[in-house]
Parts: structure tokens; C-alpha cells; sequence
């Protein structure tokens, strides 16, 4: 019984371990996924002025000094934060082509207000990168059709999707008819000018990927 005991509790001490390290995740497609639960916009603020780093993903992480990045913002820079928590924010930031994902100190950001949206504002051509994503509504509801290429440095892989989607205030939804192997859906949310899209992984060749940010 013992012995059970002591597995049991290494299994237990494991598990946690492996959700906090989980948590502490924040790369692109972190940034993507849990954005679908909740995005907001900020300003950048640091309290003393200057410069605020981003910091990395890496064990201890955020917090160690080993975490800092060389990547930086500054003051009125304007970032998405997708998951907040304990004095950390798992943040976007993207000016042209260049973007930028890594945990922010909340303590530089401010909060910003954001216009109510319409179902209207769905609509149009949204841009990340080569990805495009165009939705269109007619009588029957909205559709989506999205476009979706990998460049290697030998070969270019491509995805699409395209269909009827299902939209709820600011989170909408596509995904392919049951039974459909590989099974593509994808998961899009908005907040203020900007659309965060995260995909089932399964929706083009290798390393294809609608995960990002999208503007019009």
C-alpha cells in the first residue's frame, strides 16, 4: 500500500509539474489558442518610462533573469494579451510583417477601451502574413474562405478552408463536414481592428497554419 502511495503521489507531483510548465507557455500558436477564450487590447506603460522586454517560455520562465529577450516596446506601443495572470501577460505584437509573441509585465500595460462590435464588422478581407481569410454573409448567414501557404526553403505547401460559419458576438467558428479526415476547424475571435484565428493544425500540407493575428 506504501509503494502505491508513493506512485501515486509521483504521478500526482508529475502531472502538476507538466500543467505548470503548460502554463507557462506562450509562443504563437499559445498566443492563438487562448486567445479564443478571451483577447484584449493594451497600451504599453511602463511605470518608469522607457523600454518593457519581453521574456521567454523557458523552464523558470517568466521571471528569470535567463527569461529576458532582446525584443522590447515602448511607450503607447499597442499589444493583444490573451492570457493574464499572476503579474504576467502572454502578449502580440506586430508592426508590417514583423511580430513579436512573449510574456509582458503587467505592470506596463494599460488596458484599452475598445468599441462595441456589430456583426457587420465580420466582414471583408483579413490579412496575416500570406494567409487570407474573406468573409462574405448572404441570407443564409456568413461564410468564410481562407487561403493558407508555408514557404520552406525548397517547397511551398498550401491549406484552405471554405464554408458556412457559425457566429457568436465576437468568436466564430468554421469546421469541415462530420466524418471529414483530415478534420479542419477553425477558431476565430475578434477585438477592436484585429482577428485572432487559431486552427485544428489539420487544414493544409505540412506546417500549414491559419494561427496569427489578421487585419483588413
Amino acid at each position: 500500500m506504501r509503494r502505491l502511495s508513493i506512485s501515486v503521489t509521483f504521478l500526482l507531483t508529475a502531472l502538476a509539474a507538466g500543467a505548470a510548465h503548460a502554463d507557462n507557455r506562450c509562443g504563437y500558436g499559445d498566443f492563438a489558442y487562448a486567445a479564443q477564450d478571451g483577447v484584449a487590447v493594451y497600451n504599453v506603460s511602463p511605470p518608469t518610462g522607457g523600454r518593457t522586454y519581453f521574456q521567454g517560455d523557458g523552464e523558470g520562465c517568466p521571471g528569470a533573469p535567463s527569461c529576458k529577450l532582446k525584443s522590447y516596446l515602448v511607450t503607447q506601443d499597442e499589444v493583444l494579451a490573451s492570457k493574464v495572470g499572476n503579474g504576467w501577460a502572454c502578449a502580440w505584437y506586430g508592426k508590417g510583417d514583423r511580430h513579436t509573441v512573449g510574456w509582458l509585465k503587467t505592470s506596463d500595460l494599460i488596458k484599452s477601451a475598445v468599441a462595441p462590435s456589430g456583426e457587420g464588422d465580420w466582414l471583408g478581407a483579413w490579412r496575416f502574413g500570406d494567409n487570407q481569410i474573406t468573409i462574405t454573409r448572404d441570407k443564409k448567414g456568413f461564410r468564410a474562405e481562407g487561403e493558407a501557404t508555408w514557404k520552406g526553403p525548397a517547397s511551398v505547401h498550401e491549406g484552405a478552408f471554405k464554408g458556412r460559419i457559425e457566429v457568436k458576438g465576437v468568436a466564430a467558428t468554421y469546421a469541415d463536414p462530420e466524418g471529414t479526415e483530415p478534420f479542419c476547424s477553425v477558431d476565430m475571435r475578434r477585438v477592436g481592428r484585429y482577428m485572432v484565428v487559431a486552427d485544428s493544425g489539420s487544414c493544409g500540407g505540412a506546417s500549414v497554419s491559419f494561427d496569427g493575428v489578421y487585419v483588413r
